[in-house]
């Protein structure tokens, strides 16, 4: 067939926990993470990439649907 892939199963989960150790550190040392804000992604990004408002909608839907 032609296929090649490669496949890095562990990688995003290293740089994931590598990324919060940091912003764990730096919790502990400053008492907050107002230091490491901008290195995360932002509220909006994360229900943006999962989908989120999407998912209340439905449930929204759902729950209005039960009450009639």
């Amino acid at each position: 067939v032609g296929v090649k892939l490669q496949l890095y199963p562990l990688s995003a989960f290293r740089a994931m926990s590598k990324a919060a150790l940091n912003v764990y550190e730096h919790i502990k040392a400053d008492g907050h993470q107002n230091n490491v804000v901008d290195t995360m992604q932002t509220r909006m990004e994360l229900y943006d990439f999962l989908g989120y408002h999407e998912y209340e909608q439905k449930l929204d839907q759902l729950f209005a649907n039960e009450e009639k």
